[in-house]
């Protein structure tokens, strides 16, 4: 069951229809397994493709690690990868599969824009590198870009367990990249100002300062830059 759940979420499950008709073998033929709604009434989940929510989380460096490597050893994007395994954890894998068989939730395809009359210049912006003062470089901090829903049905489940939200997540995802049995906080390599500099941030109590267009220099001396998963 796990191999076909990675496989899912490094091929199958994020890839556009066409760009799996091109890669995919010839269909056999063989029928597809139907997948029954399971709940009655209306879930909420039907559309979640908007990620108009920001999800503020820290994570250790080795957990940040693991799901760089992770991630490229899959070819997936993080931000899509983290989506998917947040609705499995959030709604289970059999909700994943039939949001990916019906095209809602995640991969819901709203109707087109009306198209616009505006055909005035386009600019470009300066890259700009985000970054929290005094933060240190054994803290990651991440803006995770989801769907008002998840978010708040992680709330729910955070408040739930009595312990905020993103000390929840992040010990989802410590858990899900590094196993039950590894916890790096136990053995932190931060002081505990910086830990409440983390903990100010990702409460919304402090924001992160932009540097624009730093060289390659300036941006490695950065600390606690700021990782944005959007795509």
């Amino acid at each position: 069951m796990l191999g076909s759940l990675l496989k899912w979420f490094g091929g199958e499950g994020s890839r556009s229809a066409s760009d799996k008709s091109k890669s995919s073998a010839p269909d056999s033929g063989a029928p597809r397994a139907k997948l029954n709604k399971l709940y009655e009434g209306d879930r909420g989940i039907h559309d979640l493709h908007s990620n108009s929510a920001v999800l503020r989380i820290y994570l250790p460096v080795p957990a940040m690690t693991a799901m760089d490597e992770s991630m490229a050893k899959m070819g997936m994007i993080a931000a899509k990868y983290l989506r998917e395994y947040l609705v499995v954890y959030l709604y289970g894998a059999h909700e994943l599969l039939r949001m990916k068989a019906d095209t809602t939730g995640l991969y819901y395809e709203p109707p087109p824009a009306p198209r616009s009359q505006y055909d005035g210049p386009l600019f470009s912006r300066a890259r700009v590198v985000d970054y929290i003062p005094g933060l240190g470089k054994n803290i990651v901090p991440i803006k995770l870009y989801l769907h008002e829903k998840m978010k708040s049905d992680l709330e729910s489940l955070a408040e739930a367990s009595g312990i905020p939200l993103g000390q929840f997540v992040r010990e989802v995802l410590v858990s899900h990249f590094l196993g039950h049995t590894v916890w790096p906080e136990r053995k932190q390599a931060w002081t505990a100002e910086q830990q409440k500099i983390a903990d100010d941030w990702v409460d919304g109590k402090i924001e992160e300062h932009g540097v624009s267009s730093p060289s390659t220099e300036e941006e490695n001396a950065l600390e606690g830059k700021v990782e944005h998963l959007s795509w």
